[in-house]
């Protein structure tokens, strides 16, 4: 069963190579490892484009965002109609007693710019430019409106 002639130098050679072969298959595995993670990143980036096709064609974005557009576009006209409100009422209107009818028109201009702002910065985003209704304009100007300008007027 056992060999008389194995000395003690031929099993401390022999275990000297065991351990040199686990470590050369440790370094084996590790670089597998490496080669299977370069490839996974590789075909990760090739999708990429896919991912962002399937976000921008999203049922639910699509929905929103041509909702947002169209509430944006309508918050707008009702400030527009708040403005003509606002100078169509005389000066002498108790409505005035607290804020002048000047300031209440500047408040009223500057939210209607804030929107029309928020309205053409997205609507230069391409991913949400493609789901807009085609009866809203590309950009909103404020100056478009008929009573932006209602004090000038001389209303």
């Amino acid at each position: 069963m056992f060999d008389d002639n194995y000395s003690r130098r031929d099993f401390n050679r022999d275990l000297d190579d065991g351990a040199w072969s686990g470590k050369r298959l440790a370094v084996k595995i590790f670089g597998l490892a490496i080669v299977v993670g370069l490839l996974l990143f590789a075909l990760n980036f090739m999708f990429k484009p896919f991912q962002v096709v399937d976000k921008i064609t999203d049922p639910d974005k699509i929905i929103n965002n041509y909702e947002e557009f169209q509430s944006i576009h309508n918050t707008l006209k009702k400030l527009d109609s708040d403005l003509k409100t606002i100078c169509e009422t005389p000066d002498s209107d108790a409505m005035f007693s607290q804020f002048s009818k000047a300031s209440m028109v500047a408040q009223k201009k500057q939210y209607m710019t804030r929107w029309a702002e928020e309205y053409n910065a997205k609507s230069k985003m391409i991913t949400r430019s493609l789901w807009k209704s085609p009866s809203l304009p590309y950009q909103e100007n404020v100056e478009d409106f008929a009573n932006y300008n209602c004090l000038k007027n001389g209303r």
